[in-house]
């Protein structure tokens, strides 16, 4: 249960593109202006939106990914199955649903679960959290991962204090525990 690439060793450039536009938002999630991909990274001040899909498979397990070292923030992390960032004018289901099929290869039916704020140093998002379920076959995408494994819930949940996570797969991990709690959610 590690990744297969030695998130230390950096020496690669990102594949990420600092120019790239999101929407800027508030607190409420309302869109007040526009903010570029590297000063959003920069600053936690710059609020933006993402997408955060967790796709479990039929024996109820959980897929992560490994971020490539190629990754502007926290690469060689888990994430979850599947993640990114809301271009500027794109939807949270669009954004969702493109991301499935260009990181994993795949079509889906997405099960919103809500939002979270993610805080980082880097970052602060806004992130749309959905549920999928696929068995695959997956077809990870060669610059943006580096694969990704399946976990069981306890082994997720255990794991969060040992694995490098990305702030925002923390905050999923979250969510859903609350939701499988509150008897709202089945794997």
């Amino acid at each position: 249960m590690t990744p297969p690439a030695n998130r230390d060793d950096l020496a690669r450039q990102t594949t990420d593109d600092p120019g790239e536009l999101f929407d800027l938002v508030n607190e409420r999630d309302e869109v007040i202006g526009v903010v570029r991909r590297g000063d959003a990274h920069r600053n936690p001040a710059l609020l933006h939106r993402s997408v955060q899909i967790l796709v479990v498979d039929s024996a109820g397990r959980i897929l992560l990914q490994w971020r490539s070292l190629a990754k502007d923030l926290f690469p060689g992390y888990y994430c979850a199955s599947a993640s990114g960032h809301v271009a500027a004018g794109d939807d949270y289901l669009t954004t969702a649903r493109r991301e499935l099929g260009e990181e994993l290869g795949i079509a889906a039916a997405l099960t919103p679960l809500g939002t979270a704020l993610v805080r980082s140093p880097q970052e602060t998002e806004q992130t749309a959290l959905f549920l999928a379920r696929s068995d695959g076959p997956f077809a990870f995408h060669p610059i943006e991962t580096d694969g990704g494994e399946f976990f069981t819930w306890d082994a997720l949940r255990a794991a969060r204090a040992s694995l490098p996570m990305t702030p925002a797969l923390l905050v999923a991990i979250e969510a859903l525990e609350a939701l499988l709690a509150a008897g709202a959610l089945r794997l």
